[in-house]
């Protein structure tokens, strides 16, 4: 009998963790786009985030049309409030 693997081949293949991390730090740009827009704005001082900075500012906006932003300042309200930090 041999036994099964314990990880997954899946898993252990790079390009699709490097997937799932930009998969999760897309949906967390698309809950805290302010936070986002903020970071790039103060360090847009050459002008060299420009693009990125209009592609936050679009993700802050659609983010706000389907009031996935309302859910993220509700999970950062309630995740100060259980750290006891503003």
């Amino acid at each position: 009998m041999t036994t099964p693997p314990t990880r997954s081949k899946r898993v252990a293949n790079p390009w699709v963790r490097a997937a799932i991390l930009f998969a999760i730090l897309f949906a967390a740009s698309f809950a805290f786009p302010g936070g986002l827009v903020d970071w790039l704005d103060e360090r847009n001082e050459s002008g060299l985030l420009s693009a990125p900075l209009a592609a936050a500012r679009g993700v802050d906006w659609v983010s706000s049309a389907l009031r996935v932003k309302q859910v993220g300042q509700g999970l950062r309200r309630a995740f100060g409030d259980w750290v006891g930090a503003d």
